[in-house]
């Protein structure tokens, strides 16, 4: 077993102060792992104090920020959005779905991209994860490509164990390609997430 001892403890405010001394611009996404805007932000704060050090750097970083609560985010902390913060959030359908009891609904996800959209920010939208008869990628584009900068895509992850045993990859297989096709004819920038790549190159 490893030894805790003289181990640290994560601080994005540790992090968030190592990219002040990086000497070349980088792509800062706040965050794929949690949500920086969950309802304790209101009272920490933690969030805010990391974006106010980066924007500090004298090389201009990136920062995407990704939240299912975007709204808070243009509430709380819009005097700090600059052409370099980009505000992001997940959506899974056009509508709420069970599956996510707690956040705010997709459509008030959407409603807040707008928003900031109409404000000036740059927004984009991460469409993960990919649930069958659920999300429907291009129903989501044709909904909000006038208004989002930049698409990212997924599959669901872990099918099985979520208890959706009917996922597989030829599913991915057979829909994805419409997914692209519509993105590069509305010429939206998008990135298509590894693992769901990685499905197309294993035909």
């Amino acid at each position: 077993m490893q030894s805790r001892i003289g181990r640290r403890k994560y601080s994005p405010i540790d992090e968030a102060l190592k990219y002040i001394r990086s000497r070349k611009p980088r792509i800062i996404v706040i965050s794929f792992v949690n949500d920086p805007y969950q309802p304790r932000e209101i009272t920490e704060r933690k969030t805010r104090k990391v974006l106010e050090i980066l924007l500090q750097s004298p090389i201009k970083h990136r920062i995407m920020i990704l939240t299912k609560n975007p709204k808070l985010a243009l509430d709380r902390d819009f005097e700090l959005m600059n052409d370099n913060v980009w505000l992001g959030s997940t959506v899974t359908a056009l509508c709420k779905i069970p599956d996510e009891p707690y956040a705010p609904s997709n459509a008030e996800r959407i409603e807040a991209l707008l928003e900031a959209h109409q404000d000036g920010i740059h927004t984009w939208m991460s469409i993960e994860p990919w649930i069958p008869n659920i999300t429907k990628p291009t129903e989501i584009i044709n909904y909000t490509h006038e208004f989002i900068d930049l698409y990212i895509v997924g599959r669901l992850n872990y099918a099985k164990q979520l208890g959706y045993n009917h996922v597989t990859d030829d599913f991915y297989r057979k829909t994805l390609p419409d997914v692209i096709s519509l993105l590069k004819k509305l010429k939206k920038p998008f990135i298509i997430k590894k693992e769901l790549k990685k499905v197309m190159s294993n035909v």
